[in-house]
């Protein structure tokens, strides 16, 4: 095979990569290559193996919703260990989120993160009569 036509397919196979990744959870899973290898005579086809992807309904508490989204069997594990989704998504790297939809989610929960906390800040404030910049010294 040329080398042109190798950096094109390579080129090619790297766009998939990041269109698909880009629409969920995928855990730094991606689409790997190789060879099927038949049983009698050894002979090798090209295959390819895609990412475990299925569309799921995962609870954000930080949101108070379901989030639709598509997840890989191995990001559904990772949400698992993490203690929920919100946790998963505020502790792990860009890459291993992987895309637009992850850094979407987690500026979400952030940003209800931070609601939350003025909102309960503004409560207590009220509850006391005293704002808490002026208690500290």
């Amino acid at each position: 095979m040329p080398l042109t036509t190798q950096i094109l397919a390579a080129a090619a196979l790297a766009r998939t990569i990041a269109r698909r990744t880009g629409r969920g959870l995928y855990a730094g899973k991606t689409i790997l290559s190789g060879n099927r290898v038949s049983e009698d005579g050894g002979n090798r086809s090209r295959r390819v193996w895609k990412p475990n992807a299925q569309p799921a309904s995962l609870w954000s508490a930080a949101l108070g919703r379901a989030v639709k989204v598509r997840v890989t069997a191995a990001a559904l594990r990772n949400v698992d260990k993490a203690g929920g989704l919100d946790r998963y998504l505020l502790t792990s790297s860009p890459a291993e989120l992987g895309g637009d939809k992850g850094e979407g989610l987690r500026a979400a929960v952030v940003e209800a993160l931070v609601q939350r906390s003025r909102v309960e800040s503004a409560m207590k404030e009220n509850k006391t009569g005293v704002s808490e910049s002026r208690t500290r010294v």
